[in-house]
Order: C-alpha cells, then sequence, then structure tokens
C-alpha cells in the first residue's frame, strides 16, 4: 500500500508517479570490466493525479554508476525536484545489484515542501536509449 506524504500546510506528495529523464552520461574504464559512468539526468514527474501540486515537477539529478568485472553495479546520486511554484525538496537515492529495486529519501528544502523529511520509496528505473540519444523512465512508490 502506498503512502500518501503530508506537510504542515497540508500539501501532500504523490505516493507513485514516473520520472521521465533524457541523460547525458560520461565513462571511463577503470580496468577491464571496471566502469566508471557519472551521468546528469533531467526530466518531470508525472503523476496519476494532475492536480497533485509535484506533479510536473522538473528534476535535475546527478549521480555515478559502478560496473564490475564480475557484472555486479552500485549506483547512487542526487535528484533535486523544483515544482510549479519554485517549491523545492531533494531525493538521495541508491541501488546495487543485491537490490531488488533501487531506494530512494526525500528531504525537503523550501516552500511548502521545506519540512518534508524522511520520506522513503523505492524506484525501478528503465533504460530507453538507443540511436536519438541517452532517456529512461524511472517508476516510483512512496514506502513510508
Amino acid at each position: 500500500m502506498a503512502i500518501a506524504v503530508g506537510n504542515a500546510l497540508g500539501e501532500t506528495l504523490s505516493p507513485v508517479g514516473h520520472n521521465v529523464f533524457t541523460c547525458d552520461l560520461k565513462s571511463i574504464n577503470l580496468e577491464e570490466g571496471h566502469t566508471l559512468m557519472i551521468g546528469n539526468w533531467k526530466g518531470l514527474t508525472i503523476t496519476s493525479n494532475p492536480g497533485s501540486p509535484d506533479n510536473n515537477t522538473a528534476i535535475d539529478c546527478i549521480g555515478t554508476f559502478e560496473g564490475m568485472p564480475d557484472k555486479s553495479f552500485k549506483v547512487s546520486g542526487y535528484c533535486l525536484h523544483v515544482d510549479r511554484d519554485g517549491d523545492k525538496w531533494a531525493d538521495r537515492w541508491w541501488n546495487d545489484s543485491t537490490m531488488k529495486t533501487g531506494r530512494f529519501e526525500y528531504t525537503g528544502i523550501s516552500g511548502k515542501w521545506k519540512d518534508v523529511k524522511g520520506v522513503k520509496g523505492t524506484f525501478v528505473y528503465t533504460d530507453l536509449s538507443g540511436d536519438t540519444g541517452c532517456k529512461g523512465i524511472s517508476n516510483w512508490e512512496v514506502t513510508r
């Protein structure tokens, strides 16, 4: 069951949604089969409720992906979310090859989201990159 997360003003962050991204990546090979990639993902949050204050929120993320010779991996980073009113929150995200889904945690920064802290959830990122460039979608759900 998803959980709606509110603040003192009665605004709520959506319990489920999708982040749709384009991305710029830079990769270096550290040794045979060991790659480090730094990425910048930019996009929008799309929620099931068009009237939700976090729907169509702009997202700017920076993170790293490390692929190991044994095919294991670890990823982590941060995203800055800016809603239509200019209010902000951040999320820290991480995943590795031992996890079924990635994890994230929100922290409020300003405006209506300033008091949002400790909101946690899961995500699954799907890489949709192809000949037209780097892009992807992250399906997420708040779990507490």
